[in-house]
């Protein structure tokens, strides 16, 4: 394992414009569309936000990013599902930065340390991370909220037991009490149904997490009755909040790629939602 090594953005030039200049004007344009309703809140725990190609789920991923540009916070969990490499628990990347055409991000190897050393089901390992799209862009959306820098703990999720995420939920918790926090469960929801299915199928998982159902969500999770390819992630992030504090969900924005794209056949689902108190 290299702490010293980089990892280098593979997605740049296809999720998201590689030019420095262009991805500003992009984001940019992406937080100014979004139109946040008012609502008070006493702490953030985290946001949802979708992971696809940012000319599809980007005007909806503004929204969340939006709202975490009124906190001041310094250490960021980023939690993505692995889509090209399979293997069991969570992986954290055994580097010192992640790179964007925003420049560097700082990883928080304090805070890695504590979790590699606390939970056998995360590891210091590359695998997961190599060409995995998921984390990589949330990335430039923090860089723009927080340009002074922040400290970035980036984990992907394997196949994971309850057990596992329990355990990993448990630890933010006890941690929580001493550090200052937020996490990005990365997440798109349902996957190439005809656009009216697609609706029908996201507003029932979006019903279920309105309710904070953690039940109806493990449940989901286990027989993958429930479509969202970072349900993982979600259900860790809805945990943590529960074992801290009495958590409410609210969706920030929803849409699939036949609103953005107009393409109806075959469309994705996308959320931007925060849990808080």
């Amino acid at each position: 394992m290299n702490k010293q090594q980089t990892r280098k953005p593979v997605v740049a030039g296809m999720f998201y414009p590689g030019e420095k200049e262009t991805l500003e004007e992009n984001l940019n344009g992406y937080f100014n569309n979004a139109e946040l309703s008012s609502f008070s809140f006493r702490k953030i725990h985290g946001i949802i936000s979708p992971h696809a190609g940012y000319p599809y789920s980007g005007p909806v991923a503004a929204y969340g990013f939006k709202l975490l540009k009124k906190i001041d916070i310094k250490n960021i969990i980023v939690v993505a599902p692995s889509h090209r490499e399979y293997f069991s628990g969570f992986s954290i990347y055994p580097g010192k930065y992640f790179e964007t055409p925003l420049g560097n991000i700082a990883i928080g190897t304090k805070t890695c340390d504590l979790f590699v050393e606390a939970i056998d089901s995360i590891k210091y390992t590359e695998t997961g991370h190599r060409d995995e799209h998921s984390l990589e862009v949330q990335l430039p959306f923090l860089q723009t909220i927080y340009p002074n820098g922040f400290n970035l703990i980036p984990v992907v999720m394997g196949d994971c037991s309850l057990q596992d995420i329990d355990d990993f939920a448990n630890t933010m918790a006890g941690m929580a009490k001493d550090e200052d926090f937020i996490i990005i469960a990365s997440s798109d929801l349902s996957h190439f149904h005809p656009y009216n299915k697609a609706v029908k199928t996201d507003n029932n998982l979006i019903s279920i997490l309105q309710k904070f159902d953690i039940d109806k969500l493990e449940i989901g999770y286990q027989n993958r009755s429930l479509e969202a390819c970072g349900l993982g992630p979600i259900l860790l992030l809805m945990k943590y909040a529960k074992f801290v504090g009495v958590p409410l969900f609210k969706k920030l924005n929803y849409k699939n790629s036949g609103d953005t794209s107009g393409m109806m056949d075959q469309v994705v689902g996308y959320l931007s939602a925060v849990i808080y108190e």
